[in-house]
């Protein structure tokens, strides 16, 4: 279907199609009445008549590459000025077919055919005046033909017939006469095909393929393509696909396979020193070198190589055919001597017999069998969070540690591995005594006798964070404690006249949960019992499920129990990096801070509320927040504001809604990006990007999104690498625009120009206050 769109935006110039007939094709000397004129397929054939009717033996027939004349007297010698016609014709071959845009103007009579069907009919005597037919004809694909006709009775002769190529959706034809050769001296390989007969080819998109995926791609405007083929043995061929300038893609027609000679050595396998290993078998050690990581194309022979030196020389161990056994993955040396150094290498040999170069050699000692000394000075030191054991580091040749934990009876189970002389246990309960057993090994795996000791994990205390009256005026206590501990036996709640003496009498309480979240556990009781006491300090102990309680605890004062007043005028403005709160501080001497929480609207029966989320503590003489969280993506959001003053009384909240600005980019980006863990972060005003190393990446591409241009632009091109780590890559965009949310891509480009597609990552940069 075509479209204003594509009319609008993709129209030829001017000339029309005439612009892209060839110009050689020159105008024909006048040849006798009865000759055969032939002209070429993009050529119009012309012919001129000494009347109106287009009746009787031409006057004279020739070439015209367009129809575009004006004549002020007679069109040719031995022609009158008046009462002649002419008459243009054109038959050729419109491949896939394709739609015009046409004009035809002139004086006097016009007329246009198209395959016999006349789509214009102009047959009036205009004088000097004229006319100018616009309109638009599709054909299909083959053969058609085009045909102007004009008539002059009196005055001038003018007449102008223009019809570029419209846009289209009709794919063009697949190439056609693939044909392949390949040169033994220059090693290139190269395609012919023939040209499409569509008039709207912008160019060629050509592949070189195997059998299992591409190798290049390229575009040309040519019918011929060449490209220096690896000379690996593996079979090669062109893929041509034609695309119009409407960017209409036709099939892809494909060539045959032309095979290379293969005198390329395959790579040096991938072992590392951690492949190497040694095993202590019942009749001495054996050298194990794992190829588990080795790419099948490498291979398939691999041959193993023993020295004792670096240098050498070397002498072959062993050899694996994975033709033989597809299965196998290691390499062995059966008989190497005891407590001895040597060098192993390795090399690959393809089934052509070219042989790779020899790894880096691996220094490797054949072990003994005694084991470490066991550990000394044990110790095991505990806190809410965790059990921390250490021990010195002996001499004898410990390279790990293995540690064991047991409670009560239960057998020792393995609790993890440590690399240095110190094990962090987080998964004891709090409360409960567990035995560690500490076992040192050496590189061979020889085990030192265990040493155990004990410890016990504290429990976390409760904090009381709150105490005021509630609804019915009884004494509402606040407590919080951290979520991962264990406080499943409960709380004990005291008070006493002072703060030293807080732990005089036990009071009634019955916790319920009022808040969680990841990192603490929030509960509320009423103190049923406290009414008419003079007590003024109250303290609350968390309790273990083996009744084991915190060994610290918090008093707080019961005076102030009058909640500061809501803050006014809270106001959300959506921004492009977010959002900005704004509010009025309320009138009180000992406003402390602020309890903000971000969530998502939510409405139940019918009830509009701030549900979940995140919370912030906020100073107290602040006024404002800039909430950066996420990206601006038009969703609706809420924040609920209360105002805390020194006594830690809360007010009543003041809740916000307002939906934020939609930043994200127009352009859509296609997944699949093998780039990965892409993370943009602001750093002093800047953005800084980091990602993984790729490997067979050769350099990166970033780009930022230009809102203005509604385009992504390309901002940084190279290696990319990160200064502390090879692991990772790193740029730091110091232009990012401030004030908005800045979004990039990321991409990899590979040795032979390609780009991969690109990984996405945003970050918020707001204004400074």
């Amino acid at each position: 279907m075509i479209t204003d769109r594509f009319r609008t935006g993709l129209r030829l110039g001017a000339a029309g199609l005439s612009i892209a007939l060839p110009s050689a094709c020159v105008v024909l000397a006048a040849p006798s009445a009865a000759a055969a004129v032939t002209c070429g397929d993009t050529t119009f054939k012309r012919t001129f008549y000494s009347n109106t009717s287009f009746s009787g033996t031409p006057k004279k027939t020739d070439c015209d590459t367009t129809v575009d004349q004006k004549w002020t007297g007679a069109p040719l010698s031995g022609m009158a000025t008046n009462n002649f016609s002419v008459r243009w014709s054109l038959t050729r071959d419109f491949g896939s077919g394709g739609c015009f845009t046409y004009r035809l103007a002139g004086t006097d009579g016009l007329r246009l055919y198209v395959d016999g069907t006349r789509k214009v009919n102009k047959w009036t005597n205009t004088g000097d005046g004229g006319n100018s037919v616009p309109g638009t004809f599709c054909i299909g694909s083959g053969k058609h033909t085009v045909r102007v006709d004009h008539t002059n009775w009196t005055g001038l002769s003018r007449v102008k017939f223009t019809w570029p190529a419209s846009s289209d959706s009709k794919a063009p034809l697949a190439p056609t006469g693939i044909t392949t050769s390949y040169s033994t001296s220059t090693g290139k390989a190269t395609a012919r095909w023939t040209k499409n007969r569509e008039l709207d080819i912008a160019h060629y998109r050509v592949s070189v393929e195997t059998s299992s995926g591409g190798v290049s791609r390229w575009t040309t405007t040519g019918t011929s393509a060449s490209y220096a083929l690896p000379k690996d043995g593996r079979k090669y061929r062109f893929c041509v696909q034609a695309v119009d300038k409407w960017t209409n893609y036709g099939a892809t027609a494909c060539g045959p396979y032309v095979t290379p000679p293969d005198t390329t050595a395959p790579p040096v396998p991938d072992v590392r020193a951690s492949d190497v290993t040694v095993s202590e078998l019942l009749d001495g050690p054996r050298v194990n070198v794992w190829l588990g990581q080795v790419q099948p194309s490498e291979g398939p022979v691999f041959a193993l190589w023993r020295a004792t030196a670096a240098a050498g020389p070397f002498t072959e161990v062993a050899t694996m055919d994975l033709r033989k056994t597809p299965g196998e993955q290691y390499l062995y040396d059966e008989a190497p001597g005891e407590g001895k150094t040597y060098y192993y290498a390795a090399t690959a040999a393809d089934a052509a017999g070219n042989i790779s170069a020899r790894t880096t050699p691996v220094k490797v000692s054949t072990p003994d069998t005694t084991a470490p000394g066991a550990v000394t000075g044990l110790a095991a030191e505990a806190d809410t969070d965790r059990t921390v054991l250490t021990w010195n580091v002996s001499s004898d040749g410990a390279v790990r540690w293995e540690v064991y934990g047991a409670e009560g009876g239960a057998a020792p189970a393995l609790l993890g591995t440590a690399s240095a002389a110190e094990y962090r246990d987080t998964t004891a309960k709090p409360g409960v005594r567990r035995t560690y057993t500490v076992y040192a090994l050496d590189a061979a795996g020889n085990r030192s006798k265990p040493v155990t000791v004990t410890g016990q994990r504290e429990v976390a205390p409760a904090m009381p964070v709150a105490l005021r009256p509630d609804a019915e005026g009884r004494p509402e206590l606040h407590i919080r404690v951290a979520a991962n501990n264990d406080h499943s036996g409960g709380f004990r709640v005291y008070s006493g006249s002072s703060a030293s003496t807080v732990r005089t009498t036990l009071r009634a309480c019955a916790p319920e949960e009022v808040f969680r979240t990841s990192l603490y556990v929030e509960y509320t009781c009423a103190l049923t019992d406290f009414g008419g006491s003079t007590d003024r300090y109250v303290t609350v102990v968390a309790v273990a499920g083996n009744g084991v309680t915190a060994g610290y605890a918090k008093a707080v004062r019961y005076d102030d129990t009058v909640a500061p007043p809501v803050p006014a005028g809270l106001a959300a403005a959506p921004e492009p990096w977010g959002t900005t709160l704004r509010w009025g501080a309320p009138a009180v001497a000992d406003l402390h801070s602020y309890w903000l929480r971000a969530g998502r609207p939510e409405t139940v029966d019918g009830v509009r509320t701030c549900a979940g989320g995140s919370s912030e503590t906020l100073a107290g003489g602040a006024t404002s927040f800039q909430d950066t969280t996420g990206v601006p993506d038009g969703e609706e959001r809420c924040w609920e504001l209360r105002a805390v003053d020194g006594a830690n009384n809360y007010s009543e909240a003041v809740t916000v809604y307002a939906a934020e600005q939609d930043t994200r980019p127009a352009e859509v980006t296609a997944p699949g990006s093998p780039v990965t863990g892409l993370e943009a972060a602001e750093n002093a005003g800047d953005t800084v990007l980091n990602w993984d190393t790729l490997d067979g990446a050769t350099g990166y591409r970033v780009y930022r999104w230009d809102r203005a241009a509604g385009s992504y632009e390309r901002i940084a091109e190279g290696a990319l690498e990160n200064p502390y780590s090879e692991e990772f890559r790193h740029f730091r965009d110091e232009h990012a625009p401030a004030g908005t949310a800045v979004y990039y891509r990321v991409s990899a480009v590979y040795a032979d120009g390609t780009e991969s597609a690109p990984a996405l990552a945003a970050v918020a940069l707001a204004p400074t206050l």
